[in-house]
């Protein structure tokens, strides 16, 4: 009986950490999974296990998928990457194993668990606000990557794990657990920190699921509601696509009065490339460019050298050049004099436009990616533009399918086919910046081909149609909606961080049906 007790114990324990590692510590996460380990060696009631496994058919899936990983072995050459991967997918054997042969958590178990998880996500949030202060205020090494200062985990992964927190807050406010105080406070706080990360997907993410969230709260049986949600929905829809309609005509809409002139007002010639499209906020910025007056005067302005790199690794002259450009100025000893102190300390710390510099996180954010994508349209390199770049991910993985659609690549080889695609398709990605596909519907048919695709599909929709039978469908269902949308843009699987998020939630909610 005692030890039946602290195997009981120590499995409810395994999974509290578990959750609280997940946005916090990879390392936990490793004693997590041997904590759950030993409570399975401990009980050994395995009568109950057995019949506990038979009920629990739904996790199979996941040691499925993990025997999948093995099977296609057979067609992979690089053994090394197979074993690396396949270590990194160990959980989803572990943990829904373990789990489906154990009994599941009761109430006040769950509710403990799921506290950690809130706690450590609001603890990790709380974290990277207080980075950010401590950077602006001069009191830690300036960090001029925001998306860096989450330091545990992924910006990404930890901005999916603030959306699945935001909805068990609000389930819980809505199951009375919490107050409605709480529950504000934390989401202020995860929202101000998905800001501040900039982290458009979370962001996204967020906003796909805030009209579920909102019927939550207001019940769904209240038809009344109906009219207002769908009204506020489409101002929201009106007043986003007002604001997009104006970045977007500042950056891709070219602006009048940009003649090219052949001397400075020094006589200095001017450098013109009247052929490139390139501009920055609608200026041309192969224009009106004086080389040796803007050296001459920024060394007068600045300790920093003309041809060194700025504060972010770039070539600092060609951050000024965009600068200049930005604010419709020409590249000369005049336009070098209407920069401020201010202009000059934004230069030196890798800003190069003027009006990104003065806006809130998630504008440069988004006025960043749509650079991007306007320098993508003319065909020029996406060297470090995360959004253009997965363009580039996403059609050489499609190339790479069209050769190996039926059997894949293997287990350990995609990585080695995309290097080798790369070449073929002389891209001007350089360095580690040629990874891997960003998609893991893609990921799954180029390592295994059709029928692997086609398992991954169907196991995923197996899962979802499940969870009309669970104790909490609304989570569950949210929670997989997360997934399935995360999916699109990262390889979730392919990292500790993102099966353990996948297999832990999975693996909590979809044990067990809903009780009689």
């Amino acid at each position: 009986m005692a030890l039946s007790k602290f195997s009981r114990f120590l499995y409810v324990f395994g999974l509290c950490l578990f959750a609280a590692a997940l946005p916090l510590s990879k390392a936990f996460l490793t004693i997590a999974q041997i904590a759950l380990g030993i409570s399975w060696l401990l009980n050994i009631n395995y009568k109950e296990k057995l019949k506990l496994f038979v009920e629990n058919r739904i996790l199979w899936w996941f040691p499925l998928l993990l025997i999948l990983h093995f099977v296609f072995l057979i067609n992979t050459e690089d053994i090394n990457y197979a074993a690396r991967d396949i270590n990194i997918k160990i959980p989803l054997f572990l943990v829904p194993f373990v789990v489906a042969t154990t009994t599941k958590p009761n109430k006040k178990e769950l509710r403990s668990i799921l506290g950690f998880f809130c706690a450590a996500v609001f603890a990790g949030a709380a974290i990277v606000i207080g980075k950010y202060i401590a950077s602006e205020m001069g009191w830690i090494e300036e960090v001029l990557e925001h998306r860096l200062l989450s330091s545990f985990t992924s910006h990404i992964r930890f901005s999916l794990m603030m959306c699945f927190s935001v909805v068990l807050l609000c389930f819980a406010f809505k199951e009375k657990m919490i107050s409605g105080a709480l529950c504000l406070l934390n989401a202020i706080v995860l929202l101000l920190c998905m800001v501040l990360l900039e982290s458009i997907t979370g962001l996204l993410t967020l906003g796909i699921i805030a009209l579920p969230l909102l019927m939550l709260l207001l019940d769904w049986e209240h038809k009344k509601y109906f009219k207002k949600i769908v009204v506020g929905s489409l101002m929201i829809f009106v007043v986003a696509g007002a604001y997009f309609y104006y970045e977007i005509n500042d950056i891709f809409v070219v602006k009048n009065n940009q003649n090219a002139t052949p001397d400075t007002p020094s006589r200095n010639p001017y450098y013109n490339d009247i052929n490139n499209p390139a501009t920055e906020n609608g200026y041309y910025l192969w224009r009106n460019v004086c080389e040796k007056e803007m050296q001459e005067a920024w060394d007068k302005k600045s300790e920093f050298s003309y041809d060194s790199l700025d504060k972010k690794g770039q070539e600092l002259k060609i951050t000024l050049l965009r600068y200049l450009t930005s604010l419709g100025l020409k590249k000369d000893a005049q336009g070098m004099a209407q920069l401020s102190a201010e202009d000059i300390v934004n230069i030196e710390k890798g800003e190069a436009n003027a009006v990104n510099s003065n806006s809130n996180p998630v504008r440069k954010r988004i006025r960043e990616l749509l650079r991007e994508i306007d320098i993508y349209s003319h065909g020029e390199a996406v060297n470090n533009s995360s959004l253009t770049q997965r363009f580039v991910y996403w059609k050489t993985g499609v190339e790479i399918i069209s050769e190996n659609y039926l059997w894949g690549v293997g287990t350990g080889d995609v990585q080695n086919a995309f290097n080798v695609q790369y070449d073929k398709d002389k891209s001007t990605l350089t360095g580690d910046l040629r990874r891997h596909t960003h998609n893991q519907y893609l990921t799954f048919w180029i390592s295994f081909g059709i029928a692997g695709f086609l398992f991954f599909l169907v196991m995923l929709f197996s899962l979802y149609r499940y969870t009309f039978q669970l104790e909490y469908p609304f989570l569950a269902k949210i929670f997989a909606l997360i997934i399935l949308l995360s999916m699109l843009s990262e390889d979730t699987l392919e990292t500790q961080a993102g099966v353990s998020f996948f297999v832990f939630f999975f693996a909590l909610f979809w044990a067990g049906k809903k009780s009689a």
